[in-house]
Formats: C-alpha cells, sequence, structure tokens
C-alpha cells in the first residue's frame, strides 16, 4: 500500500520491515502493483501472500497513523442495499458450527480455497473463527484466520455489524439475502456485503455459506433471486474449492515451476520466432523495394547515356572515334570501378 517515496517518514518502521524477510518481500511486491488499473487489488494480493505481524505494524503505521496512503474514495460499486429485499428474520444462534463459504461474487476478497469458518455465539455477538488458503506461486499455500465480532441490527435482523477494529479500523457490513437453516445439507446464507478501512472506503463482495463444501444446485435458483434483488447475476458468481487436500510435496512444486518456466520458455522462443519471421519480411521487403529502385535508376541512367550519344554532332562523334573512345566506352566510362 506503500510507495517508495513515502517510506522516509517511516524511519524506525521501515528498519524493522527490511529486517523482517516477509516484510520487506511485501514492500518490493508492493512497488510492481504502482500506477496499475488494478493497483489496490494488487496491493491486498500482496499483503495475502507475506502477511505478518510485522507487516501488519508497518502497514498500520503506514496507512492509519502517517496516512501515507490516500484513502481510496467509495465509488458505489457495493451499495447498501434496501431493507426490505434482506431476510425479515435471522436467529445468529442457527448459524453456529462450521460453515463453508461455497461461492464468491468477488475474486479479491472472496473466493478463496478451503474457506473453513466456524461461528458460535458470545455475549450476543456472533464470533467468527475464520480460515482459509492463500495459493503460492509455486503451487502451494499458506492457510491464514482470522477472529470476527458481529452484531446484529436492533431493527433490521437481517444486517451485521463488524466494528470497532483496531487493525486499520476496518468496518464491515453483512447484510443477509436470503437463507434456510433447517440442519440439512443444502442449507446456507446469502450475504452481501460491505466495507471500509483507512485504505479504501466502499469495497465489498458477497458469499454462500453452505453447510456442505460443494455448492449443493438445488439452492441455485433461490441464490438467482436474491443476487438479483441487490443488481447481480448469480452466474457471475465463482464455486470455490473446498476440498482442503494437502499441500504438493516440494519436490512436486518445484517440478511444476520448472515445466512452467519451460512453458514459458517456449512460449518466449516462439514469440521472439515470429517476431524475427516477421522483421525478415519487412526486411526483404524493404530490401526488394530498393534493388527495383537501384534497377530502375540504372535503367534511367543507361537511357540518358543512350540518348547523349544519339544527340551527339558529326563533328563530337570524329572528335570521339579520334580519341578512340566508343559508345560502349562511354557507357562503361559512367560505371563505378570495380574493386
Amino acid at each position: 500500500m506503500v510507495k517508495v517515496g513515502h517510506l522516509k517518514v517511516l524511519v524506525i518502521e521501515l528498519a524493522k520491515c527490511i529486517a523482517n524477510p516477509s516484510c520487506a518481500a511485501n514492500v518490493a511486491c508492493l512497488q510492481t502493483c504502482n500506477d496499475r488499473p488494478d493497483e489496490t487489488e494488487c496491493q491486498i494480493k500482496c499483503g495475502d501472500l507475506f502477511e505478518n505481524s510485522v507487516v501488519d505494524e508497518f502497514n498500520e503505521c503506514a496507512v492509519s497513523r502517517k496516512k501515507c496512503v490516500p484513502q481510496k474514495s467509495d465509488v458505489g460499486e457495493f451499495a447498501v442495499p434496501d431493507p426490505a429485499v434482506l431476510v425479515q428474520n435471522f436467529n445468529i444462534a442457527d448459524f453456529t458450527g462450521k460453515w463453508f463459504i461455497s461461492s464468491g461474487l468477488n475474486p479479491t476478497f472472496d473466493t478463496f480455497d478451503c474457506q473453513l469458518h466456524e461461528f458460535h455465539t458470545e455475549a450476543g455477538k456472533l464470533v467468527g473463527n475464520l480460515t482459509w488458503r492463500i495459493r503460492t506461486p509455486d503451487g502451494g499455500f499458506f492457510t491464514r484466520s482470522a477472529l470476527q465480532k458481529f452484531v446484529q441490527d436492533p431493527k433490521y435482523p437481517g444486517i451485521l455489524y463488524n466494528h470497532d477494529n483496531e487493525y486499520l479500523h476496518y468496518q464491515d457490513d453483512w447484510y443477509i439475502l436470503s437463507s434456510k437453516i433447517e440442519n440439512k445439507q443444502d442449507d446456507y446464507v446469502f450475504v452481501y456485503y460491505r466495507g471500509r478501512n483507512d485504505a479504501w472506503d466502499g469495497y465489498g463482495g458477497a458469499v454462500v455459506y453452505t453447510r456442505s463444501a460443494v455448492l449443493p444446485e438445488s439452492i441455485v435458483p433461490e441464490l438467482e433471486r436474491a443476487a438479483k434483488s441487490v443488481g447481480r447475476d448469480f452466474n457471475k458468481f465463482i464455486k470455490t474449492d473446498n476440498t482442503c487436500g494437502p499441500e504438493p510435496p516440494l519436490v512436486e512444486r518445484l517440478e511444476k515451476k520448472v515445466e512452467e518456466g519451460e512453458q514459458a520458455l517456449v512460449r518466449e522462443v516462439k514469440e521472439l520466432e515470429g517476431e524475427v519471421e516477421e522483421e525478415v519480411k519487412r526486411v526483404g521487403k524493404t530490401e526488394k523495394t530498393l534493388l527495383e529502385r537501384l534497377a530502375e535508376g540504372f535503367k534511367e541512367l543507361q537511357q540518358d547515356e543512350e540518348y547523349f550519344i544519339k544527340e551527339l554532332s558529326k563533328e563530337e562523334m570524329d572528335l570521339l572515334d579520334q580519341l578512340k573512345m566508343e559508345a560502349g566506352e562511354v557507357v562503361d566510362y559512367t560505371k563505378p570501378p570495380m574493386a
């Protein structure tokens, strides 16, 4: 989230960060996001990959205390829904136990692998122990976790608030569009959300919580209707991978990277060959054009020489004869000397 030019105000925090491999890698990753159309999303992915306590401390100082990063404004992409489209009754005690996110709208936040969230109630709040996986470039993964607490709106049971967080002062508001909890495999809770923090005001998305690790097809019609109520097309949602298998062995991951590298090299070679072929064609065409122009030039020169000979008077021709310079020699005289 921080550009190099702003780092001079973070001397102590930067020193701690650079001394930590993950934090240093995060700062380096952030620089690759500068001026990209998806700059914010890119920055979030860097944070996902290199998150640790040192990174969190550095971001909190840079974003919240030193204000090195201007807050991304709310552009209205995730508007607050009309309470009329939300569920009119929702008992948070029914939302306890283990739930998977089996489908999500926003790839930046909603579609991670192995999203298993376990909820319980505590002092009238809904408390969630959230876990998910972040894929690494080599085919492995990191397991992330977070604890979140939600308070139910006293007037609208379909709204849950997760506020008063210290890290980046983030706030998430959940809007429950549809739900069915009957202790069956096709139980679900459809959550649309929007949030804000010190870096971004107005981010959002939507997720489907299910008891099943895979989205049950039987509930799709209900989800389509609910998504439409907030102007979303459920066909654009992405199913998540909740197989939660073991991490591939290091050797297999290295082989995969080598194979990907070889494939990338082959693609680059093919692209280069194509560029060379195009260049050869272009140069060949240029050379052909140049040769044609030279030939035309020599032809014109020969015609001029012949015309010159024809225009010579008898006296001039006699002079040429006397000098033993035949017409052909005059033509040869105009040619460049042989090397």
